[in-house]
């Protein structure tokens, strides 16, 4: 039986609020990419042409699902590579959003390690 994109969300949302990471990770990377695209709403985005001077960030979206909003983002391609992977970043309070798209100064790789980065999702 097929698992829905909002069960899987609603999960996943529940274990990004458990004090601890002791529980197994139940869920792809790729799999939760996919559920937050297709049911979370549109949030925000850095646009790529922002992005043009970045040395590793492509591209930059938010999604936001019952109040908590996900960040998705490819960073660019090693040489070799072929495609970009995504990444997702789950409970990304609003303001280091805010403080990563509209922060003046630092460049936006440091904008992203420092608001976003340590918001990893618990997924494989």
């Amino acid at each position: 039986m097929k698992t829905s994109t909002s069960f899987v969300i609603c999960f996943m949302l529940l274990q990004s609020l458990l004090p601890t990471k002791a529980y197994m990770q139940t869920i792809s990377c790729s799999d939760l990419v996919n559920a937050v695209e297709a049911e979370a709403s549109y949030y925000d985005q850095v646009t790529s042409i922002s992005l043009l001077t970045s040395e590793f960030l492509e591209e930059v979206k938010a999604y936001q699902y019952e109040d908590i909003l996900f960040v998705i983002a490819k960073f660019k391609r090693e040489p070799g590579e072929i495609f970009s992977k995504k990444y997702i970043f789950c409970g990304v309070p609003t303001s280091n959003w805010r403080s990563f798209k509209y922060g003046i100064g630092d460049s936006y790789g440091k904008r992203f390690h420092q608001y976003i980065m340590d918001h990893v999702c618990n997924c494989y």
